[in-house]
């Protein structure tokens, strides 16, 4: 487990949930001490035509962006590291407690299938993301094709994936277990999907359309240092995207218009 000590671990997102989700869960769930640094969009604008979105400071010239300097180099190095699946990857190892089973140190099927669960998690959220630009996204017709034709099929394919892991591992964090990319990618895609689609929460339960997804959802959102982090850092009341559709009132609101106990009965 890399020492806070030596190192500091600073992110930089804007202030949404949206991409630096399961970020933060790792990150909060550790225990690990890290900055965490919102750039506002305004800011972000100004920075770009100003040339300070630089390969060398914001790699892919996007966010989030980690930055891990090593205080006890008389140079005090850095590293650099964008997108958010290599963000993962990395913190998965270097906030791990020592002699904890590594995603590296898993056959190359098990990691193959950690890998593609967890891509397709992040594709997913990203894909929606990207339609919050309408403020009709979430209003008929489009909820309706979010619904049916984005979200059913990850959560089907996802619940089938978990399926065949679990063969293999277990996909459900134990209480002091790790708490993994793909813990923290899943978990942070049905956190938006019940926000938008509240009904859904009946077919996460045992016995339900999805109850792995909703058995890793639960694990993953009821560990305390999560609790205690949300709580204080009031994330669940923050925006999931930089547009005006996609805070948290807008899609509650929307929800409140059009959710339907009737979600589950066609699946």
């Amino acid at each position: 487990m890399l020492s806070t000590s030596t190192y500091h671990i600073h992110i930089t997102y804007f202030p949404v949930r949206a991409r630096c989700e399961p970020v933060l869960l790792i990150l909060a769930d550790s225990g690990t001490q890290f900055e965490y640094e919102e750039i506002p969009q305004v800011k972000w604008v100004e920075m770009k035509k100003a040339g300070q979105v630089t390969p060398a400071m914001f790699p892919y010239g996007g966010v989030p962006i980690l930055r891990v300097t090593d205080k006890s180099s008389k140079q005090r190095s850095e590293f650099l590291l964008g997108e958010t699946s290599a963000i993962l990857s990395y913190l998965e190892e270097i906030v791990t407690l020592p002699g904890t089973t590594l995603n590296k140190d898993l056959p190359l099927q098990t990691r193959a299938r950690t890998q593609m669960i967890k891509e397709a998690s992040l594709f997913f959220t990203n894909r929606v993301w990207g339609l919050s630009v309408e403020e009709d996204w979430l209003a008929p017709p489009s909820r309706d094709k979010i619904w049916k034709a984005i979200t059913v099929r990850y959560l089907r394919n996802t619940e089938a994936a978990l399926g065949e892991l679990q063969k293999e591992m277990r996909v459900v964090p134990e209480e002091m277990g790790p708490l993994t990319a793909l813990h923290a990618t899943v978990a942070a895609a049905i956190t938006f999907i019940t926000q938008v689609f509240p009904s859904v929460k009946r077919g996460l339960v045992p016995g339900g359309n999805f109850p792995l997804c909703g058995q890793l959802w639960i694990a993953v959102m009821t560990r305390p240092r999560i609790v205690a982090y949300w709580k204080e850092h009031a994330i669940a009341e923050k925006a999931w995207t930089i547009t005006e559709y996609g805070t948290a009132e807008w899609i509650a609101r929307e929800a409140a218009k059009y959710d339907s106990p009737s979600l589950l009965a066609k699946l």
